[in-house]
């Protein structure tokens, strides 16, 4: 039988299960599983209390107690040694024991001790068996008490005993039962087996109403957790590329907390996260607390973004058809849109949404450049989208953001985009002219030219030129920049003149919000406020 010094030999073998606990790795901790020296003394205390064998039942557990504390303080170095150690699944996995714990241990128990009584069984039986219900929950209880988490150093230490226990009736069940008390001589009454066993069995029952109670704690966890995840998923079904992560969740006296991962395209708004709050207050009977963690992430293929499930499977697939009618008509709305732009490289579609206002259907289709789409553009693309997708309810929004070309002549405008000006002869010509253009406004106290866009289209070189002054420019001064550019270049010519009214009374008389603006910054450019460059730089992060 088992003597105290070989039980010691836990110390050595206890931190192997603590690096599978903090590594969480299973095959590390069955590793572990497999060499644990605790089942011996724990067989050996049975079949002291079977036969009446104080000596014995001295021994072994005298060997099972140093075991434990050597393996617990061993464990408590180890994550000591290591320090600040992030919590794993495995780790957690064994701090809140439950009723299907104590079931394990049971058959682990019997399966056991049958292997010791049956000669035909293979002796590493035992091992594999026992150590899955021993050796881990000590090791953990070490790695907790290190980390100061004593509830869950209590939770691991508890799940031991009660396999403990549960492996010591089991197994003392079965050698009386294979005749093993008869077969050494011994003759105990009821009241004998009474006094020995009556204590492990009470302390028994006790762990096991425990253990239930607990295991009904887990069960309404889980259905909360259920509830959370089936709600949450229903919500998200609706937007296009967006899925539900990781969930975690606890509860306080009077509320739920309630943290859950969502990878989406866009951020989810409070009043999103309101409504669904207030749907899971409903469906749980308590209130909710909600914070969504947006990660931001889209899936895209050439067509777009993927409106399919994104899910593995087994065989390998990974797409499935979406049955979600929302989404079927999001990605039938923005094939309509991305379609209609495919030859229009002024605008850039974003992304298509749904959008709950009352009771109307709408559409919201976020697009990006450097116009804006016409009324009638958005009239055909809304009966477009009516036709795919069979609802003739549908109304189409764009929200649209503006993007600002600039290059040395300043702002592009929409249908200025180059060209030919990237032509090398053609672009020299251009900057020529350009040069001339901005030199007649120089000395011009009434008028500035803020912008100058130039192409050539039709043979003939196009400048639009953008001036801002207290009144319209005159129509008199454009035809005289007209001829006096015929005058130097072969090259027909035709000049564009946007006049932009812009009126400021100042002490030396009326001029352009542009001059004015060009005067005091040019004067005060050293001395602007550094809070001035901390706003702008905060602004676009």
């Amino acid at each position: 039988m088992p003597r105290p010094a070989g039980a010691v030999k836990m110390g050595f073998i206890g931190p192997l299960p603590s690096f599978g606990l903090v590594a969480n790795s299973t095959a590390v901790v069955i590793g572990a599983m497999l060499v644990a020296p605790l089942m011996t003394p724990i067989f050996g205390i049975s079949l002291a209390l079977v036969r009446g064998e104080p000596q014995l039942l001295g021994r072994a557990a005298r060997a099972e107690i140093i075991g434990v504390v050597a393996a617990v303080t061993m464990a408590f170095i180890l994550g000591s040694l290591l320090g600040d150690i992030e919590p794993t699944a495995e780790m957690l996995s064994r701090t809140r024991p439950n009723l299907f714990d104590l079931f394990v241990a049971v058959l682990a128990g019997f399966a056991g001790a049958y292997a010791l009584v049956d000669e035909k069984i293979s002796p590493a039986l035992p091992g594999v068996a026992i150590a899955t219900a021993i050796v881990p929950p000590l090791a953990n209880a070490g790695l907790c008490l290190s980390l100061g988490e004593v509830s869950g150093g209590i939770g691991s230490f508890l799940l031991f005993f009660a396999n403990f226990l549960s492996i010591l009736i089991v197994a003392s069940a079965t050698f009386i039962l294979s005749g093993m008390a008869r077969h050494y001589g011994a003759q105990f009454t009821k009241t004998d087996y009474a006094r020995r066993f009556g204590p492990p069995f009470v302390a028994f029952v006790l762990i096991s109403i425990f253990l239930a109670h607990s295991l009904v704690q887990i069960y309404q966890e889980r259905r909360i957790t259920k509830t959370i995840r089936t709600t949450l998923t229903d919500d998200l079904s609706n937007l296009p590329a967006t899925y539900l992560g990781q969930v975690h969740h606890y509860a306080e006296a009077d509320r739920i907390h309630i943290m859950a991962t969502v990878h989406t395209p866009i951020y989810l708004t409070p009043t999103h996260v309101s409504r669904v709050q207030g749907r899971l207050s409903a469906e749980i009977g308590t209130p909710i607390e909600l914070i969504l963690h947006c990660i931001l992430s889209n899936n895209v293929s050439a067509q777009g973004a993927i409106k399919n499930v994104l899910t593995p499977k087994l065989d390998g697939t990974f797409v499935t058809s979406s049955e979600n009618p929302t989404i079927n008509h999001i990605a039938a709305a923005e094939q309509v849109i991305r379609e209609y732009l495919a030859h229009d490289k002024a605008l850039m579609l974003l992304r298509v949404e749904p959008l709950a206002f009352a009771d109307r259907q709408i559409m919201l289709a976020n697009v990006a450049g450097v116009r804006e789409l016409a009324i009638k553009e958005i009239a055909e693309l809304e009966r477009r989208i009516r036709k795919a997708t069979g609802e003739a309810a549908y109304e189409l929004v764009f929200s649209s953001v503006r993007k600002t070309l600039s290059d040395t002549g300043g702002t592009i405008r929409y249908g200025w985009i180059l060209g030919d000006k990237g032509i090398p002869e053609i672009r020299d010509r251009i900057q020529e002219i350009l040069t001339d253009l901005k030199g007649a406004f120089t000395d011009d106290n009434t008028f500035s030219l803020v912008n100058v866009n130039a192409t050539q289209l039709d043979g003939k070189l196009h400048f639009f030129l953008e001036i801002v002054g207290p009144e319209v420019y005159p129509r008199s001064s454009v035809d005289a920049l007209q001829a006096r550019l015929a005058e130097k270049y072969a090259e027909p010519i035709a000049l564009y003149a946007w006049s932009r009214i812009e009126v400021v009374h100042a002490p030396q008389g009326t001029v352009s919000f542009a001059q004015i603006q060009r005067y005091f910054s040019d004067r005060q450019k050293e001395n602007l406020p550094e809070e001035l460059s901390m706003i702008l730089e905060a602004s676009g992060r």
